[in-house]
């Protein structure tokens, strides 16, 4: 097969709805020309950065695998889902491909993804140190689909400067929803109303997602909804009994923060938000307040936090030479040398053999979000099934009918009862 000139690597573990009417190429479970050098190509969205430590790896894999030559492919975001699916259409997609959760399973449905439970049967790629959740959670239709390049959880995190500055306690390890509430109001009062103790999450489906895994519910399932009407009018109840105790900003403040809350924090209009744990770090950096990161509220007696996909590694169907691809994607994922070198850009590796080799040089506020995710991995919730086709959808119309209750269009009740008419409508 493909020669390495060295055996360091460790034989480790291995938003946006998508519409298209196209059907990869499928390839069978050998390469085309297997015996000699190969070429494939590897895509990828992300910043500068991302593109240097990932350019840096691919050298490596070539050190090592000398008989594949990997062609780079990399971009922003924008229009990253529009090119890959052109390249689809015209039967020439890159080889390995970056996508992300919500657009997995439209792929899979489409039999555009190559199956790398055949990787694993030959040898090519280790599920060694993989929970066996993150693996389940990666799975369509008895096929695996991909593996995730890149975890994180979630979190919440406090301005210990200003809590300090009010004279209120941040609450202990372990606090409830309550408690948060508690925090939150204490802040706001003494404050004088200037500062709340923290952001209207009422419209975040990642945040519902906890409370309904906290109620061993869940938020979507294979079949569709998987939570109780009652389940999401005490979680929509709980943000508007916030609003009315002035816990949290008001409507019109709130929604200026949606897309990126941790941003009320920064500026000061708040003093606790959630987040995930990858972003910790950058968000520390913009800031000369002391920040403090912990778990969600709630989280005991049943967690509801899991090890969640910041994006995935997959395979074309198309791909003329997927052993050599998934020789790639085992590189990537399951290397000691590769993790050293890709860090923690796009989250924390879930193959529990190579953690230690992606976060050994992590400090501060960059460690302390791995100790978070640590917890989780020890402690935390089973990793959901892969999104079902209409998700993205759902995930809209989650956030549209919370800011209808912010803005008092529709009752707690009202909301919920239409928006899960209108969900199970969007998944069929």
């Amino acid at each position: 097969m493909f020669t390495r000139r060295n055996t360091r690597i460790a034989a480790g573990a291995a938003a946006a709805a998508l519409v298209l009417g196209i059907v990869g190429c499928s390839s069978d479970s050998g390469d085309a020309d297997d015996d000699g050098p190969v070429e494939i190509r590897f895509t990828w969205w992300g910043g500068d950065a991302r593109h240097e430590v990932t350019n840096e790896a691919l050298d490596a894999f070539e050190e090592q695998y000398p008989d594949i030559t990997v062609v780079r492919d990399f971009s922003g975001f924008d229009g990253y889902l529009d090119k890959v699916t052109t390249q689809y259409a015209g039967g020439n997609s890159p080889d390995v491909i970056q996508l992300y959760n919500e657009v997995l399973v439209e792929f899979a449905d489409r039999g555009q993804l190559w199956d790398l439970n055949q990787a694993v049967d030959s040898g090519t790629l280790s599920l060694d140190g993989w929970p066996a959740d993150t693996v389940e959670m990666n799975t369509v239709n008895d096929e695996l689909a991909a593996l995730t390049f890149g975890s994180t959880t979630q979190a919440y995190f406090f301005d210990t400067t200003a809590s300090e500055e009010y004279g209120v306690a941040l609450p202990a390890d372990g606090y409830s929803w309550s408690d948060l509430e508690d925090y939150s109001t204490a802040i706001t009062e003494a404050s004088g109303g200037t500062v709340w103790g923290t952001t209207d999450l009422s419209h975040s489906y990642q945040i519902f997602e906890v409370w309904a895994k906290q109620h061993g519910e869940e938020f979507l399932t294979a079949d569709g909804i998987g939570f109780t009407q009652p389940t999401l009018e005490s979680f929509w109840q709980y943000w508007a009994d916030m609003r009315s105790s002035g816990a949290v900003p008001s409507p019109d403040v709130s929604t200026e923060y949606i897309g990126t809350p941790y941003d009320a924090v920064v500026q000061g209009i708040t003093t606790s938000t959630f987040l995930f744990t990858n972003q910790f770090a950058a968000v520390a950096d913009s800031t000369p307040a002391e920040l403090a990161i912990a778990r969600m509220p709630g989280e005991s007696p049943q967690p509801g936090q899991y090890l969640r996909a910041a994006m995935n590694l997959t395979v074309s169907s198309q791909s003329e030479h997927p052993e050599a691809a998934a020789t790639l994607v085992d590189f990537l994922l399951n290397s000691e040398e590769a993790n050293a070198i890709l860090g923690t850009d796009r989250g924390f590796p879930s193959n529990a053999n190579v953690f230690e080799a992606a976060t050994a040089s992590l400090e501060g506020p960059a460690a302390e979000a791995a100790e978070i995710f640590e917890s989780v991995r020890a402690d935390g919730s089973p990793a959901p099934v892969p999104a079902p086709v209409g998700s993205a959808a759902v995930n809209t119309l989650f956030a549209e009918y919370a800011q209808q209750i912010q803005f008092d269009q529709l009752s707690v009740e009202e909301a919920a009862t239409q928006f899960l008419e209108e969900a199970q409508s969007e998944l069929g």
